[in-house]
Formats: C-alpha cells, structure tokens, sequence
C-alpha cells in the first residue's frame, strides 16, 4: 500500500502537536536583593487588580496577595526565581527562606522540570513530569497533602469542605478571638492588635471544630507544625513594618481581600526562619494540641513522633517530596539536586533528607 510522504508529515505533525515534548529548564538561584530595608508596598509598579477567572489562586492569601499586585504572575504560575523575587521584594522574606520556600514548592507540587508552580490547583500551564512519574497531573499548592492540609486557618477540611478559597465563616470566628482576647491600639482602637494568645486560642478551636465533624480528619505531627507556622506567618509577615503590630484591618485586607493595605510597610528587616519559629513555637505552646488522625471508627489516634531539630526538615524534604525525583536524569536530576540542596542550607546541620512521598495521585 503507498502511503504519501505528505500524509506521514502530516501524522508526524498531528503527533508532535497533541503530545508536545518541551525542554527542561535549568534552575539556577537569582541575585538576593539588594534592598532589605523597611519600604512602603504596593509601589506604583504594582497594582491590585483582581484576578481573573482563568487565573490560578489557592490556599495561601501571601501569595494570591503577591499575585494579585504582580509581584508573582498575576495567572498564578510562577518559577523558582519569580517566588523568591515576589517574596523578598513584597514582604521582605529573607532570601535563604524564600528559596527554601520556593524549593520545597516545586519538589512538592511543581514541575522541577520545567520550574514551574501553581499558586493554586492544576492547570494546563503545567504539564505532569516526564513520565508522569509523580502521576498524571502536576497537582499545584492548593492540592490536599503535601503543601495543604486539615486544620487550615481561613480553608475548610477538604473532607468536608472547599480548602482552597476563603471561608468568610472561619475568618469571623478568628475576629471574634481577637475581639476577646487581642491588644489595644490608640490608631485602630481596643482590641485590635492579632497577638500570640487570640491566633493560639483560635487554632485550639478549629482543631476541636475539625475533631467534632471531621470524620477523615488528618493531623499527624508535620501537619500540626506546619499549619501552627500558617500563623507564626501571618504575625510575622502581614504586620505593619512602621510598629511590627498585626491589626484586624491590616489582617482583613490579606485574608478577606487579599490585597496589600493602604499605608502598609514591609519589615524594616528580613524575616527569617527563626523569626517565624518563635511565633510559631509561642502559639502552639500557649494552648497544645495533639496530632494524629481519625481511625475509621470515629477514635483520634495520636501521633507520637519524636520531633528533634531536624523534624520539621525532614518532614518538608522527606515526607513531602516524591521519591521518584530520585531516579532521573540529565536536567531533571540536576534542578532536583538544586532544590533539595537549597531546602537542606535552610536548615543547616540537619543530614540530607532522603524523599520517599509516594506519587501525587
């Protein structure tokens, strides 16, 4: 049978278009800012504007903020030198966190092949990894597991809720604890500054809502730290720069509007790992949870995982990480060395983390 060389380019043509084969990206670490000092934000460059309904927003209101003022794409996806860009540049992250962050990002929920990340769920944008080795769709932040998870601050349980957008429901309740139990201000009145007590008493609360209506409620110990750091986070980076203090109309522009407020300043410096961890460490202890999980029968089994120095670490690097970025090649496996070498300088003394998650499915 003659088959027309202009029928065979033609299929080759059909072939390459519906399956294209895109170039790895090598990823490499941008300069660190020069400009680490107090500096009011948004500037003229940036701009709220809303997104659109085909841009990609998640679970974290910094980055749909960042989004939202393009200092990350206003579409939601980003590389590895645009997060740590927007964050250093927006909240004035200290740049071995951000490229912590942004690492743990991609590994996570990213393609490190191609260095991309969605702020948000799965997108076309993002193809899956060569061979689909971390399954059939690069999942995004806001999938449950590895980045999200139960227990969030202003998101549902995904078991029994949308864990991805701003419940108005939760946010009122964490105003209400800051009603009860926040500082004074002579600018913004009495009970208006978020503190360590009222963010520490509102998350005791979710962990009790989640327990009472939660039947598939997942807490084990790296989760329980992770979102505890949602709120050192939050009274780290959404405060004010000019005084340090975390006020509920500052804190409503981030979470309710995710927009930057007006007059807003960022730190006048770095905030740092440890930084964070204090409050983090300060909020838990004021009013400790335990973690586990929901067993079919409806028992809270708890979790008794020893945690050290490197816990958190090993958790991020280890837990979260696909094995399978283990067993790559050429460009692949030099961004995966990158990245799991840059979470492991966030965390120095702490061996190298061996990544075991099974695929993103």
């Amino acid at each position: 049978m003659f088959v027309s060389p202009t029928v065979v380019v033609l299929s080759i043509s059909l072939v390459a278009y519906a399956f294209p084969q895109e170039k790895g990206v090598r990823i490499v670490a941008p300069p660190k800012p020069s400009n680490t000092g107090i500096l009011q934000i948004p500037d003229h460059a940036h701009p709220y504007i809303a997104p659109g309904s085909h841009d990609l927003r998640g679970p974290c209101p910094g980055l749909n903020t960042l989004a939202n003022h393009g200092y990350l794409p206003r579409n939601g996806v980003a590389s590895f030198a645009e997060i740590i860009d927007g964050t250093t540049k927006g909240f004035n992250m200290d740049y071995d966190l951000a490229s912590g962050f942004a690492a743990f990002g991609i590994l996570a929920s990213g393609n490190a092949y191609l260095d991309k990340l969605s702020i948000g769920l799965d997108t076309p944008l993002i193809p899956p990894l060569p061979g689909k080795i971390d399954g059939p769709k690069t999942r995004g932040l806001g999938f449950h597991g590895r980045f999200e998870g139960d227990i969030s601050m202003t998101r549902q349980d995904v078991a029994i809720g949308d864990n991805n957008r701003f419940q108005p429901e939760l946010f009122d309740e964490l105003l209400s604890f800051v009603a009860r139990y926040g500082n004074d201000s002579t600018v913004t009145g009495p009970k208006s500054i978020v503190n360590e007590e009222s963010l520490s008493l509102f998350r005791k609360k979710r962990f009790e809502e989640s327990q009472a209506n939660n039947p598939k409620l997942q807490y084990p110990t790296g989760r329980l730290f992770r979102s505890y750091g949602e709120s050192g986070f939050a009274l780290k980076f959404f405060a004010n720069g000019t005084d340090d203090t975390l006020s509920v109309p500052t804190m409503t522009s981030f979470f309710r509007n995710e927009r930057f407020p007006a007059h807003w300043y960022r730190s006048s410096s770095p905030g740092t790992l440890a930084a964070v961890g204090v409050h983090t460490n300060n909020i838990l202890t004021l009013n400790p949870v335990p973690a586990g999980y929901k067993a079919p029968n409806g028992t809270y089994v708890l979790d008794t995982t020893t945690v050290d120095d490197c816990f958190l670490y090993n958790n991020l690097a280890g837990d979260n990480v696909p094995g399978a970025l283990l067993n790559t090649t050429g460009v692949l496996k030099e961004n995966v060395d990158f990245l799991l070498n840059t979470i492991n300088n966030l965390f120095s003394g702490c061996p190298a983390a061996v990544p075991h998650a099974g695929p993103n499915v």
